[in-house]
């Protein structure tokens, strides 16, 4: 499925205005199934589905592993994804129920809870990281970031070591891109251990908490964080850097991994 198409726009700058083509992103009302029961509607981009439903379902707590997941099955048009379980899986009993709107990009849903923070463990981690190894990954971001060049409607994350980015996703939501990334680290057994996540996006305390379940010690964005986010990456011991843009950057919690 195509992840952009074209539409004809009037386009309105000092010398008038004119009419031209354009190329605008693609947006998926995608239903996520569980064993053939309907768990949520994502609004997303329609590409990468299996690593998004995967990584979201990740951090939901339904599942831990792939070794969980019997088959997935995506629909004729991409409008709802079906992940059967093996049997035995524990999922959370009110899984079906939880339903809260997130501060994300439009009316993303997002299953959060007090919960969530007390399953994360504390982040211990030696890793340093560079402050012009920051602005290199950055610019490689970026340099990876074809649909927000060719539309301006994405966001996009990418699992990085020091030196170079290992997994990258655009989506138009920012939670969206992340599960994206992480869904493909869970399905190809990519170790996450001592690695970086960069991000475009705002920093909420609903991001921090899904690096925080990975166990990321360093958290970059060109954007800013919220004040829970900040608190709560303090707290865990993660690393928070907020509008990487070139050379500069602020570093909001645990400076010590930033050379």
């Amino acid at each position: 499925m195509d992840l952009t198409e074209k539409t004809n726009i009037t386009r309105i700058n000092r010398e008038g205005g004119r009419r031209e083509e354009d190329l605008i992103i693609r947006e998926l009302p995608l239903t996520v199934m569980i064993n053939g029961r309907e768990l949520v509607t994502l609004l997303c981009s329609p590409g990468e589905l299996r690593d998004l439903a995967c990584g979201f379902l990740f951090f939901e707590g339904v599942i831990k592993d792939k070794k969980d997941i019997k088959d997935i099955s995506i629909g004729k048009n991409n409008n709802y994804i079906n992940i059967e379980l093996r049997k035995g899986i524990d999922m959370p009993q009110d899984i079906f129920s939880r339903r809260i709107i997130s501060s994300g990009c439009g009316k993303s849903s997002l299953f959060y809870d007090s919960q969530d923070i007390k399953d994360c463990k504390q982040i211990d981690s030696n890793m340093r990281v560079k402050k012009d190894d920051i602005t290199v990954l950055m610019k490689e971001l970026d340099k990876k970031s074809k649909l927000f060049k060719d539309t301006g409607g994405t966001h996009s994350a990418a699992l990085a070591s020091s030196g170079s980015i290992e997994v990258f996703a655009e989506d138009i939501g920012r939670h969206n891109a992340l599960d994206k990334v992480f869904g493909k680290c869970l399905l190809n057994d990519i170790n996450t251990e001592d690695k970086v996540i960069l991000t475009t996006g705002r920093i909420s305390s609903e991001i921090v908490i899904k690096v925080m379940k990975r166990g990321i010690p360093v958290l970059i964005s060109r954007s800013a964080p919220t004040d829970m986010a900040v608190k709560l990456a303090g707290e865990s011991g993660i690393t928070l850097v907020g509008f990487a843009r070139g050379t500069r950057m602020n570093i909001y919690a645990n400076i010590g991994r930033i050379i």
